[in-house]
């Protein structure tokens, strides 16, 4: 077989990348026909026949396997569905450089459906742990489609992600309600139910002991994962890698306008909002990218139900040792305790009256609702950033007509887009003093406002930057 080995000089990994559907057999009889004779002749299924991305695995400049991926837009990340390693190049960590080239260029992945086998080479790795004889937890998630998992209650044929593992019956599992006894857990694969026999090992009473082991040590595993965790070599990303620098947008944001067909100004909108999220210590580098992702999807619904425990921002199941939430990037340990900077930069409201700093927060609430801010949390929000109470903010908002049953009403609107702010954000002028721009605004709220950014423009002479700001002001207003 060596002789038909595929031979590189320069060690590169081939990958096939499509946002359509790829078909992992054809690609393996049209370009690796010698691995797929030796998965032929070991009877080695592929768990999966389809990937949107497909990668050479190499050893000594020899292409000696492949894995595969299924990649999600959704949570920016990938799950390896397949991985195949010709015999006798086995035992020489080549599924460990994977992952940790994969982890130290982009992010975790995830494994759908793992084997007891590849169970047992995470341990090895060091990306998991074994609890007791048959519990290991693991730094990587394992995903579970929702038609192959069962339960000991009624569960919605949802999609199922764990950190757990039971070596015994060679199923992940995830506790659904620790109080009710409620578990959910993998269907057993080809493979382990030929070589483990762990058909028939759960019963009721398989379960119960389970359920009782996580009861008396739900505090040692929590910690095991988050252990495990630290020590992953993750992609350590910038908030300037992910949204871009002052005077440009990231390759993400560019990619994200791209496939989602989000306006630019939308997309202006959403960077300057994670800044401000990510300065408050509401975001954490690692979930970065899941938040901008968050944003970007124009209607986040909450897809998976049936778990008691829920992130308090968008509803979507999380663990006990979760650090953020893996729908909406939110830092879960975030509260007003951790704020080291203000979510919504404050503003220097001195020689201001507080009609004006009103207005100011009222838009800040209104922009809050507007991004699919939960109602409690925005409260939340502007109660710990400003001097000012709810009951306070409501009466202005009930008075004007700004907001109504949860909604931001077409009057509501039209104050968001006539206020100093959105024309500040809205053109980048934060080169200008923004308490200066507004008190300029208000004072001449005769004019157009077009007109009223135009003449507060001018002042600042012929400054190259402020005159593409009036440029595009110029073509907005004509």
């Amino acid at each position: 077989m060596d002789n038909n080995i595929i031979e590189k000089e320069d060690n590169a990994q081939r990958v096939f990348l499509s946002e359509d559907i790829i078909d992992v057999v054809e690609i393996l009889k049209d370009y690796y026909g010698y691995i797929y004779e030796s998965m032929q002749d070991e009877k080695f299924i592929l768990k999966y026949d389809q990937c949107n991305l497909f990668k050479e695995l190499l050893f000594e400049n020899k292409v000696v396997g492949f894995c595969t991926y299924d990649f999600s837009r959704q949570f920016i990340t990938a799950s390896l569905n397949n991985i195949y390693v010709l015999p006798e190049y086995r035992g020489n960590s080549i599924f460990k450089k994977e992952l940790i080239k994969t982890m130290e260029d982009h992010h975790k992945p995830s494994i759908m459906e793992p084997t007891r086998l590849i169970v047992e080479l995470l341990i090895r790795y060091g990306f998991a742990k074994k609890i007791n004889d048959d519990i290991v937890a693991s730094a990587i998630e394992f995903v579970i489609p929702g038609s192959h998992v069962e339960s000991n209650t009624v569960y919605d044929n949802e999609e199922l992600a764990t950190h757990f593992y039971d070596l015994k019956s060679c199923r992940s599992i995830h506790i659904l309600d620790l109080n009710k006894g409620y578990i959910a857990y993998s269907s057993p694969l080809n493979y382990d139910i030929i070589h483990y026999d762990c058909m028939n090992v759960i019963d009721k009473s398989y379960l119960n002991g389970i359920v009782e082991f996580f009861k008396n040590n739900d505090v040692d595993l929590m910690k095991t994962i988050l252990d495990l965790e630290d020590m992953l070599p993750i992609k350590n990303y910038t908030l300037e890698e992910v949204i871009g620098d002052d005077d440009s947008l990231s390759f993400y944001i560019e990619t994200l306008i791209d496939d989602s067909h989000v306006t630019y100004d939308k997309a202006l909108q959403i960077k300057q909002q994670i800044r401000e999220e990510y300065e408050s210590g509401m975001i954490l580098n690692e979930s970065l990218l899941i938040r901008l992702a968050y944003l970007f999807n124009e209607n986040p619904e909450v897809t998976i139900k049936s778990h008691e425990e829920t992130c308090p921002y968008c509803d979507m199941p999380i663990d006990d040792h979760d650090k953020y939430c893996h729908f909406c990037g939110i830092n879960l340990s975030f509260d007003a305790d951790d704020l080291q900077n203000n979510l919504i930069q404050s503003l220097n409201t001195s020689g201001s009256e507080f009609r004006e700093d009103i207005r100011f927060i009222a838009f800040k609430f209104l922009k809050l609702i507007s991004e699919k801010i939960d109602l409690d949390y925005s409260i939340f929000t502007i109660e710990n950033n400003y001097d000012v109470a709810w009951s306070q903010l409501k009466h202005f908002l009930d008075k004007n007509n700004y907001f109504r049953d949860g909604q931001i009403t077409d009057d509501g609107l039209d104050f968001m887009k006539s206020h100093p702010l959105y024309f500040w954000e809205r053109y980048q002028m934060q080169i200008v003093d923004y308490t200066d721009f507004e008190n300029y605004f208000y004072k001449n709220s005769g004019l157009n406002p077009y007109e009223i950014c135009l003449n507060y423009l001018k002042q600042f002479g012929d400054d190259e930057y402020i005159m593409e700001i009036m440029d595009d002001i110029k073509r907005d207003f004509n």
